[in-house]
């Protein structure tokens, strides 16, 4: 599939579903935790939509890190896998709701995709980092996978990969 038409079904889906308050910004940088309680920084972006996209891009931020810090790849692949499979068991009725897994390896890609050409580049990925995740999320939209660690497997082997 052409990653205009992947685009194009996403948002489409995207603005046809409202299900929960989404964040809009869900990255580590706006997470603190103070005695044992979640503190979520930055609202400007919150809206009520699809809860599948704020998973998507905390997921874009572990992956774009295993993209740009070689040396610990594993580790943030491995935290990746283990943010899904915490919200997968904490998550409630949102966790279980059909098609969210899906949809959020779908916005994950695409947030993979704008990190690198939208207009709020992920300043640390180098321009060979950037070329390397564009390729990557170009080829995985052509075919997605449809659960979470297979896009983490997935990805990690692409990014191993020579172009």
């Amino acid at each position: 599939m052409p990653a205009s038409i992947f685009l194009q079904e996403l948002i489409a889906e995207t603005l046809a579903t409202r299900l929960a308050l989404v964040h809009g910004d869900y990255s580590p940088k706006n997470v603190l935790i103070e005695s044992g309680r979640v503190i979520l920084l930055d609202h400007e972006v919150i809206h009520f939509g699809d809860p599948s996209f704020d998973l998507g891009f905390a997921l874009t931020h572990l992956l774009s890190k295993a993209n740009h810090v070689v040396a610990r790849r594993e580790l943030f692949l491995t935290a990746a896998n283990w943010f899904w499979e915490s919200y997968s068991k904490a998550g409630g009725p949102m966790a279980a709701l059909p098609g969210l897994e899906s949809r959020a390896v779908r916005h994950t890609l695409a947030c993979l995709l704008a990190r690198v050409d939208g207009r709020s580049p992920l300043e640390y990925l180098s321009e060979d980092e950037r070329a390397r995740q564009r390729a990557v999320a170009l080829a995985l939209m052509q075919r997605p996978p449809a659960r979470v660690p297979e896009l983490v497997a997935s990805f990690a082997e692409l990014l191993e990969s020579p172009r």
